[in-house]
């Protein structure tokens, strides 16, 4: 890394680290004022991280180019993504404030699980199955309060090369809650002035054991970045038979205009 590049990382950890600071606030005054309950602190919490993920990629110097179908503003969605970075949750979070699902191995993650659990975040075991009914009746409620919530169905991100194959069990929550599915595709294209290649991709994809702040720091240097949300025509959940029907059809929008890191 360059000195000019480092300097550019500290001066962005710093900005960022402020509006972090703030986030924290608001939050934890939120969640006070609620109570001390998530249920009720998560409206507000949603909007909280929303308006730090618009404020967070402007100081990380990521530009988001939208491609939005046609979608109802006062509906609540299952948003289903494709999923390769930890930026992924502040690209859709800024257009769509969201209770977003992650693992519990996040939610013990320094730092990041903070982050996650003033944010409003649900949480499920992937590791360990028996909870997933308990863990489905939350999500249902959640979008039959008339929140959005936002899974990541690969269950990992990847290293952009390939579309997992979407796991299941949490589109049950949309067809309980009789609600509308929203699939949202995403393209890291530009890092650097350049675009984004087999070379270059992991300085936006953080997947594996690549550790959080090393990646960051290597993020926070670049310049000139740019990722492409692009919003799919939304559908509704009873639509369909089942959830294994619901995950293929996401998978198919998704993966049709996924743009694979090949070369």
């Amino acid at each position: 890394m360059t000195t000019t590049g480092l300097l550019r990382a500290i001066i962005k950890f710093l900005l960022f680290g402020s509006a972090l600071v703030l986030y924290f606030i608001a939050s934890i005054l939120i969640t006070i004022l609620s109570g001390f309950s998530f249920n009720k602190a998560r409206p507000h919490l949603t909007k909280i991280i929303a308006m730090t993920s618009k404020v967070g990629l402007k100081i990380i110097g990521i530009k988001v180019v939208q491609n939005i179908a046609k979608i109802r503003p006062k509906e609540s969605y299952l948003i289903v993504s494709n999923h390769l970075s930890y930026i992924d949750v502040l690209v859709i979070s800024q257009v769509f404030p969201s209770c977003f699902v992650t693992s519990k191995e996040m939610k013990d993650t320094f730092f990041l699980g903070q982050i996650c659990l003033l944010g409003g975040c649900l949480f499920v075991d992937r590791k360990n199955r028996k909870n997933i009914h308990k863990e489905i009746i939350e999500l249902t409620g959640a979008l039959k309060t008339g929140l959005n919530v936002a899974i990541f169905p690969e269950a990992t991100s990847t290293d952009g090369s390939a579309l997992l194959q979407f796991k299941r069990p949490l589109f049950q929550a949309a067809l309980d809650a009789e609600s509308e599915i929203l699939p949202i595709c995403l393209n890291y294209t530009v890092i650097n002035s350049g675009p984004v290649t087999l070379k270059n991709r992991d300085t936006f994809f953080w997947y594996g054991d690549m550790p959080f702040f090393s990646h960051a720091l290597k993020l926070f240097a670049s310049q000139k970045m740019v990722v492409e949300l692009k919003v799919l025509p939304s559908f509704g959940a009873n639509d369909f038979n089942d959830k294994q029907q619901l995950a293929d059809r996401c998978y198919e929008l998704i993966n049709e205009n996924y743009i694979k890191i090949v070369g």
